[in-house]
């Protein structure tokens, strides 16, 4: 079953901010997410470019033990792009 797991507040360099949305299904091994503006517009996540100066945005769930960890190669990535991560909230342990 697929449940948000937790969400990311990033901002680019022109200031816009962004709520990056991380989904997992655990049953099957799948990561999913979900970029929107703060009005709900929604935006392709290759527009925050991760795996440019760093990690690839994470795809697989069994590569990590925890929901913790999952965030934390997230996050890794996102502040690879042109994006960096101002707040974070782990909702499922």
């Amino acid at each position: 079953m697929r449940q948000l797991i937790g969400k990311f507040e990033v901002k680019d360099s022109m200031g816009n901010q962004k709520t990056l949305k991380v989904f997992a299904n655990r049953q099957v091994g799948t990561v999913d997410f979900s970029l929107t503006s703060n009005r709900g517009t929604s935006f392709a996540i290759s527009n925050m470019q991760c795996g440019w100066r760093g990690p690839e945005l994470p795809d697989n769930t069994y590569e990590y033990p925890t929901n913790k960890a999952l965030m934390e190669a997230t996050k890794q990535a996102v502040n690879g792009g042109v994006c960096h991560v101002i707040e974070e909230k782990l909702f499922i342990q």
